[in-house]
């Protein structure tokens, strides 16, 4: 065994102990109760419950509302500045969109579980859904897919694309990037449950070759693009330098994959639009660097959450140095 090898192990070994214990135990049940009794309740309930959760936690967490304020501050001077793109939001008063921002993240949230015990017709009374020529093409290419997501809307649908897909008489294998949870149990329970409905998951752990291998079979891999990272690539996102995730052009460079961002966006009361575009991420393209990589990533993720800002979920401090250029 080499020496990385033994490394490694001791450092599994001894994160399964640290993220073991009575307290994350009875944390585990509490969440997969909480989790299974949502996936039965129908999405209109769960919809109109999660605003109403949402309202309060708006009234609750005014650290968080400042956070949200002053990221929506930048991300509407950013629309205002782009011509071509929507800015209905940027026209509804600033605590009015803070309060939807809450409203709308509890409504996701808690309406995500519901669609997985929805049939594919179930889910067209939820969803509509644009650009399936685009992932047609990218089936057809037999490269495999990198569909890059944003936290917007729902985003749990994206471990149903194979359910979403074959309702469009697509064939999709479907697989997710994912950061490990900090309990064992809970994170034990995730992995089994999604792999159960079809989708593998891989992480940090599995290094690039398995998820490249995956693509290279021919298959679609989901990553949450947007995630708040300690490292990466310092890049522009909405006008503002913000650690980002080169991951998805590395990948791409590696398996050829057709690259494409999904947006989610909340058109009425349980209704989403699931909307499918091309990125920048092109096959053939070469990148300087993985700093460029990050750049074409932020270029994808602002124009999937251009599709909805409001869907966004704004809660941590995205971008870096962000006080001092507004002050």
């Amino acid at each position: 065994m080499t020496m990385r090898k033994k490394v490694l192990r001791t450092r599994r070994r001894s994160d399964a102990n640290r993220y073991k214990g009575g307290r994350k135990w009875c944390l585990y049940w509490m969440a997969r109760l909480f989790i299974s009794t949502m996936r039965h309740v129908p999405v209109g309930l769960s919809f109109r419950f999660g605003r109403a959760l949402g309202t309060l936690f708006y009234r609750c967490m005014s650290q968080r509302r400042d956070i949200v304020e002053r990221n929506l501050d930048i991300v509407n001077a950013w629309l205002l500045e782009q011509s071509g793109l929507s800015v209905d939001s940027t026209r509804m008063p600033k605590q009015d969109q803070v309060r939807e921002v809450f409203q709308r993240a509890g409504a996701n949230l808690l309406s995500g579980f519901g669609f997985h015990r929805l049939s594919a017709d179930g889910m067209r009374h939820h969803l509509e859904f644009e650009g399936v020529e685009y992932l047609k093409a990218g089936l057809d290419r037999g490269k495999g897919i990198i569909m890059l997501l944003a936290h917007m809307g729902p985003w749990e649908v994206l471990a149903l694309m194979p359910k979403i897909a074959a309702g469009e008489g697509l064939e999709v294998r479907m697989a997710s990037m994912y950061r490990p949870l900090n309990n064992t149990y809970l994170d034990d329970w995730y992995k089994g449950a999604r792999q159960a409905e079809g989708t593998k998951l891989y992480s940090h752990r599995d290094g690039l070759h398995k998820p490249v291998d995956f693509l290279r079979g021919g298959g679609m891999l989901g990553i949450l693009a947007d995630q708040k990272l300690k490292r990466g690539e310092q890049v522009p996102f909405f006008g503002h330098d913000s650690l980002t995730n080169p991951l998805p052009g590395l990948m791409q460079q590696r398996s050829g994959a057709t690259v494409l961002s999904l947006s989610l966006a909340t058109i009425g009361p349980a209704r989403w639009r699931l909307r499918i575009a091309p990125t920048e991420l092109s096959p053939g393209h070469k990148f300087e660097g993985r700093e460029q990589s990050a750049l074409m990533c932020n270029r994808a993720l602002e124009q999937m959450l251009a599709d909805s800002p409001l869907d966004g979920f704004w809660f941590h401090e995205r971008f870096d140095g962000y006080k001092h250029k507004l002050a």
